[in-house]
């Protein structure tokens, strides 16, 4: 099944994607960033609790704006915690 798309052009996504990684990577310049290693464990707590947030976003507003800007933040948060500890691939055929 297919869906309509209405959202921006990819790179658009990628790109501020990109700036979340970036920002994400500055809270450590500002004190901001955890002195130790959650571990996978603590990546998925931090994903549910983004995932929590815009859902009370969309409930809560009107419009998609903001439950959209958590779901970038859940992206950049999903795609560090595969760079910190691996990405295993799919096999396509």
């Amino acid at each position: 099944m297919k869906f309509k798309k209405t959202g921006p052009a990819d790179w658009t996504v990628i790109s501020a994607i990109n700036d979340e990684l970036k920002y994400v990577d500055s809270l450590a310049e500002i004190g901001r960033s955890d002195d130790f290693d959650h571990g996978v464990e603590g990546q998925l707590v931090t994903l549910g609790t983004l995932v929590r947030m815009a859902q009370d976003d969309w409930t809560m507003n009107t419009g998609p704006e903001p439950s959209l800007d958590k779901i970038r933040k859940v992206a950049a948060a999903a795609i560090r915690a595969l760079m910190l500890y691996g990405c295993p691939r799919r096999e396509v055929s």
